[in-house]
């Protein structure tokens, strides 16, 4: 697939691609004799997951590192699984911190209808 039909299927522009390329936020990307990216079924899957980190505003650092310890292979399997894990239990106190002020909002606005 090129860079225009995997932009398309993922609602993301070309340049953002190019850019996550670039920054090493996502593998490089295999290109022909004539320099075109030619992006494979593992390079979607790398965007997808990427842009779900972008969407859940994870920092490029993370991704940057990730994909380091990624390019490393099985050496770094340890540390690359230590590494998501720390990232999730950070994720999971923020999802329980942000629910604890959601409801405190809930009962600020509760508390003014009822006034």
């Amino acid at each position: 697939m090129n860079i225009q039909q995997v932009a398309a299927e993922l609602l993301i522009s070309p340049d953002t691609i190019r850019r996550w390329e670039r920054l090493w936020m996502i593998p490089p990307i295999k290109r022909d004799n004539n320099g075109i990216r030619n992006l494979t079924k593992r390079d979607l899957q790398w965007l997808k997951f990427a842009k779900l980190l972008h969407a859940m505003n994870i920092s490029s650092d993370f991704q940057i590192e990730y994909v380091k310890l990624v390019m490393l292979g099985k050496y770094a399997t340890l540390a690359r699984q230590t590494f998501v894990e720390e990232k999730l239990a950070q994720l999971q106190a923020d999802y329980q911190c942000l629910v604890k002020q959601i409801k405190q909002i809930e009962q600020l606005v509760e508390n003014e209808e009822l006034d």
